[in-house]
C-alpha cells in the first residue's frame, strides 16, 4: 500500500469540513487514527461515521486556533488520547466575518493573520515538543496557490499563505535533525463552502464573473481544465505524511491542475 498510515495518528485542524474533511477521509482510508479539531462540533457525527467506515479510532476536539488556552488544552487532550505522528495545519480563513474581498479592512488583515499564521504556529508549537521527544514527526501546512499567483484573491489572504511557505521552510531547516519532516501544500481551485461563501459575497457586490468552476473558466487558468477536490489534496497530504516521503522536507507542492508551474 502506497502511503500506508496504519497505526499512525494524525491531528488535522479544521478537519471536520471542506478541504480538511477530504484530508481526514484519505488518511482514514490509509489506516490513520484521527484527531480532528474544529471551531465547533457541528461535524462530529460525520467524522464518527468516517472513522467507523474505515475502522479507525477518532477524537473530536472543539478548538479555536486563535485562543492560546484552547490550543494548549486541546493538544494536551490529544496527547492523552494518543501519541501523535502527523500534524496537518489546515484551519484557515479568507478574511474576517463579513469580508467582501474588495476593501482592505484592518480586521481582515488582523483576523486572517491571526488564524492562518499565528494559529498555525500556536498548534505547531504545542505539538513540536512531543515530536522532538520521539525524534519523529510529519508536519503538513496548507498554503494556497494564491501565495504564488494572487489572482482572484485578496492581498491579505495571499500574504498569509506566502508566510505559511516561509514558516514551513524555516521549521524544516530547524527540526530536520530531529527527524521531523515539514512540508506545505498549495491547492488550486477547490469547490468547498469556503469558495461558495466567497462567490456569494462577490455576487452581493454585483460581480458577474464569480463562476470560476465552469469548464471554460477552469480551462483559462489550468491546463488540466478541472478543479481539485478535497480528496485530491488529501491524497497528497497522505503521501507526505507517510514514510514513502521520508526524504521530502521544506517543500511546497502545488496541487492546482497546472495553474502555477514553478
Amino acid at each position: 500500500m502506497l502511503a500506508d498510515l496504519s497505526g499512525k495518528t494524525a491531528i488535522i485542524t479544521g478537519g471536520g469540513q471542506g478541504l480538511g474533511f477530504g484530508i481526514s477521509t484519505k488518511m482514514a482510508q490509509q489506516g490513520a487514527n484521527l484527531i480532528i479539531t474544529d471551531i465547533d462540533d457541528r461535524n462530529k457525527s460525520a467524522i464518527s461515521d468516517l472513522a467507523s467506515k474505515y475502522d479507525t479510532k477518532f477524537l473530536y476536539i472543539e478548538m479555536n486556533v486563535t485562543d492560546q488556552s484552547q490550543v494548549e488544552n486541546g493538544i494536551n487532550e490529544a496527547l492523552e488520547f494518543s501519541e501523535v505522528d502527523i500534524l496537518v495545519n489546515n484551519a484557515g480563513v479568507a478574511g474576517a466575518p463579513g469580508s467582501t474581498g474588495t476593501v482592505w479592512r484592518d480586521e481582515d488583515w488582523d483576523f486572517t493573520w491571526e488564524v492562518n499564521v499565528k494559529g498555525l504556529h500556536r498548534v505547531t508549537e504545542a505539538v513540536l515538543p512531543h515530536m522532538i521527544e520521539r525524534h519523529s514527526g510529519k508536519i503538513i501546512n496548507i498554503s494556497s496557490v494564491a501565495a504564488r499567483a494572487a489572482k482572484y484573491t485578496t492581498s491579505y489572504y495571499a500574504t498569509t499563505k506566502m508566510a505559511v511557505i516561509a514558516y514551513t521552510q524555516a521549521l524544516a531547516r530547524e527540526f530536520g535533525s530531529k527527524n521531523i519532516n515539514v512540508n506545505a501544500i498549495a491547492p488550486g481551485r477547490i469547490l468547498t463552502n469556503f469558495h461558495k461563501e466567497w462567490v456569494e459575497n462577490r455576487k452581493k457586490l454585483g460581480d458577474t464573473k464569480t463562476d470560476l468552476f465552469t469548464k471554460e473558466a477552469l480551462g483559462q487558468v489550468m491546463p488540466l481544465g478541472r478543479a481539485q477536490t478535497p480528496e485530491d489534496i488529501g491524497a497528497l497530504a497522505t503521501f507526505l505524511a507517510s514514510e514513502d516521503a521520508k526524504n521530502i522536507t521544506g517543500q511546497t507542492i502545488q496541487c492546482d491542475g497546472g495553474q502555477v508551474m514553478a
